[in-house]
């Protein structure tokens, strides 16, 4: 029978879903089942032999979306695998010190389920996609993109197989 993972994300101007996605296509090479959902989307757990949620970090701290998912799914999530990871741009350098404070920023998701794995990963600055508050107040920094594809599908490739050592 073919396992199913939830991968549910959040994000507020699309990086974050580009890396869910990229997480999910590698996971599906090993025959496995993932499905990809907005964390305000998904409604319920059951049915899902593992969960990775991820999530875009602003302003230091997790999104509040992604907080609610975790405070609303807390029961479910603690009966299966989990995996996180972080898309933000505290690892446009990926420093002892930058690490530190990414993984800080994990904290409320690590309080809520200790994870089989912790992906983090550099963030991206597109003008165009970022339209709120936040991301006019990016404007005066030029557009970049920190995120590392081979890190991201490496780290996938190396997460799966330890969310469904126990199934």
């Amino acid at each position: 029978m073919t396992k199913k993972i939830l991968l549910a994300y959040g994000t507020a101007s699309g990086s974050t879903a580009e890396v869910a996605q990229a997480i999910a296509d590698e996971m599906a090479k090993a025959d496995v089942q993932v499905d990809v959902f907005p964390v305000e989307e998904v409604n319920d757990l059951s049915g899902y032999d593992a969960v990775v949620v991820g999530t875009a970090v602003r302003m230091f701290h997790l999104l509040p979306k992604t907080r609610r998912f975790l405070r609303r799914h807390r029961k479910g999530l603690s009966k299966v695998p989990v995996a996180y990871f972080l898309v933000c741009l505290t690892l446009s350098e990926e420093t002892p010190e930058n690490i530190q404070k990414a993984t800080d920023f994990a904290k409320p998701m690590i309080k809520t389920k200790a994870p089989v794995s912790l992906g983090l990963f550099g963030g991206c600055i597109n003008h165009e996609k970022m339209t709120d508050i936040f991301g006019k107040s990016m404007r005066s920094l030029p557009e970049q993109d920190h995120r590392d594809w081979d890190k991201i599908r490496t780290w996938a490739s190396e997460t799966l197989p330890k969310l469904l050592e126990n199934e």
